[in-house]
């Protein structure tokens, strides 16, 4: 047995601890998402009480892949609705004297989200494919093995 909370701490302490973020929202998330994580695994983890049976390290590595990129995916949109909403124009920055103002450019910062989902697609799409490599069983056998099979000399 797994528990979600557990999952969704571990990912906080690791990933998240100074950000705004809470363990609770991420716990959500997971708790919420299971059917994806079964689309993509071809598995039937079924959470109850945020308890998921049969739930391994494999699995967990996983699903954590799976929140950070939608989390850094959110992140992107986020920016992205921050700089079409910006009623400043496109100032960066503002000098008088001694004195200055700096924006932060949401262009840059929307660009390194992008950046860090596609990291974290990356990372999903090579786990999720050794995972289901691994987990997969032949289809077929063929050659000497099949005729050792009939004859009982396996």
């Amino acid at each position: 047995m797994s528990n979600i909370r557990d999952l969704a701490n571990a990912i906080y302490v690791n990933e998240f601890d100074s950000t705004g973020i809470t363990v609770e929202s991420i716990s959500g998330w997971l708790d919420n998402n299971i059917g994806k994580l079964n689309n993509v695994l071809y598995t039937s983890f079924s959470g109850i009480n945020g308890e998921i049976s049969g739930f391994g390290l494999e699995e967990q590595s996983i699903y954590k892949e799976m929140y950070l990129y939608h989390y850094y995916t959110k992140q992107t949109r986020n920016t992205i609705r921050g700089i079409a909403n910006d009623t400043n124009g496109n100032i960066l920055s503002v000098r008088d004297g001694d004195n200055a103002i700096t924006f932060v450019n949401k262009n840059e910062v929307s660009k390194v989200y992008k950046s860090l989902a596609q990291d974290a697609n990356n990372n999903l799409t090579y786990l999720i494919g050794k995972y289901n490599s691994y987990q997969a069983s032949p289809r077929q056998v063929g050659g000497i093995e099949t005729l050792a099979q009939a004859t009982g000399t396996v």
